[in-house]
């Protein structure tokens, strides 16, 4: 038997299963396709068939007959909707039944084409050869793309996975409490925050939304957490980090790629909180009393304009906290969650939330928050979420 060529590497022949109560009927088939070049198993019932299949996973086509003894080919066809690796093999329904109601009743149970015996001379040299050309080829070609997605969806588990590992890890922050959120909207987000201790004792935080989903705004993210740390451990001023950040991405990252960004640094000895703001939502400062109030600034994305055009302005501001404080960072996701209802939560439902669960600690807040983000109507978050909580 040859082999055939296909994108780079040999096809094997393909496997043709004939089912078919008639060895004549076999035979004919069998011999009519001789010069395609096919291997061929032969069933003389429904029952045999999925017997075959059970031992030859290689089979690329199915012709059956509908009229068969033990188990008819109507019989065949729903064991074959009930059994996964069975309905991936394309079935080509041959009969002498000519009646149009059988023939839709077979084709509504996911049957690739038909064809209606006595074959003629035509019809064997031609038609039939066709379409079980086809038929292989489309079997093949979802194989091929079912074995891409395999590899393609463990690739992005191993993402997702490394992304977990790269998030914040518990830590113990002197004079606060911190606690996280983040939930990609795919297998991997361009969601990033962190928090970390910088040289002198001071804590680094960041919160950054990269524009997109998935693994491109995920690498970006990664760009962010390498960069992020070393610059400001070097430089007290997150307005000049901002800066440098910007001037990274608009060399590294593609023309359409853009990042919002809270950065800030806390100093626990005097309870200074100096901070930043790149395009990104509000953070909103919670009192002991439950009143909320927005860390508020405007300025321009990362990663849009050089850091020599006068719309860039990226400017230092300070805030001396106090005890009973809670600060929340987030991410624009987090605003856009729909509830069962599919409306997004919105600046007022968040400060809702905020002020009802005042009383719970920085830990069961997020797990409160995480409760709502559960309650989204839908199977995927509308965009990445991510926050950090930090209890003074």
């Amino acid at each position: 038997m040859s082999h055939h060529w296909n994108q780079g590497h040999w096809d094997p022949p393909a496997t043709i299963l004939v089912v078919d109560d008639s060895g004549l009927n076999r035979k004919l088939l069998t011999a009519s396709l001789a010069r395609e070049d096919y291997r061929f198993l032969e069933a003389s019932h429904g029952r045999e068939a999925t017997e075959i299949l059970g031992r030859h996973p290689e089979v690329d086509l199915i012709l059956l007959d509908l009229m068969m003894p033990v188990m008819d080919g109507f019989a065949f066809l729903i064991w074959r909707m009930d059994n996964p690796e069975a309905r991936g093999v394309p079935v080509i329904v041959n009969s002498s039944l000519d009646d149009r109601e059988s023939l839709t009743k077979a084709l509504a149970m996911d049957c690739y084409d038909y064809f209606i015996k006595p074959l003629s001379s035509a019809d064997l040299d031609l038609v039939l050869p066709l379409k079980i050309r086809n038929a292989v080829h489309s079997k093949r070609l979802m194989a091929d793309l079912r074995a891409k997605n395999q590899i393609m969806a463990g690739e992005l588990e191993l993402a997702a996975r490394y992304q977990q590992f790269l998030l914040p890890k518990d830590a113990q922050l002197p004079g606060l409490q911190a606690a996280w959120l983040f939930r990609p909207c795919r297998g991997v987000g361009g969601d990033y925050f962190d928090f970390f201790e910088l040289p002198g004792g001071d804590l680094g935080l960041v919160v950054a939304d990269v524009s997109g989903h998935g693994v491109a705004s995920a690498m970006t993210a990664s760009i962010l957490k390498a960069l992020v740390p070393r610059y400001l451990g070097a430089h007290e001023s997150p307005a000049a980090v901002l800066e440098m950040l910007n001037e990274d991405l608009l060399r590294l990252t593609p023309a359409d790629a853009f990042v919002t960004c809270f950065l800030g640094r806390y100093d626990p000895r005097e309870r200074l909180l100096r901070w930043s703001l790149a395009g990104h939502p509000s953070p909103l400062l919670q009192d002991p009393d439950g009143s909320i109030s927005h860390l508020e600034q405007s300025s321009p994305f990362l990663g849009v304009f050089s850091n020599d055009q006068p719309l860039l302005q990226y400017l230092d501001k300070e805030l001396r906290l106090a005890g009973g404080q809670r600060l929340v960072i987030h991410t624009d996701g987090l605003l856009e969650v729909p509830d069962p209802q599919g409306k997004p939560m919105g600046p007022g439902r968040l400060k809702q939330l905020l002020e009802q669960h005042r009383a719970l600690t920085a830990g069961q807040l997020a797990e409160q928050l995480a409760h709502e983000l559960d309650q989204c109507d839908g199977d995927h978050l509308p965009d990445d979420v991510a926050l950090i909580i930090l209890d003074f």
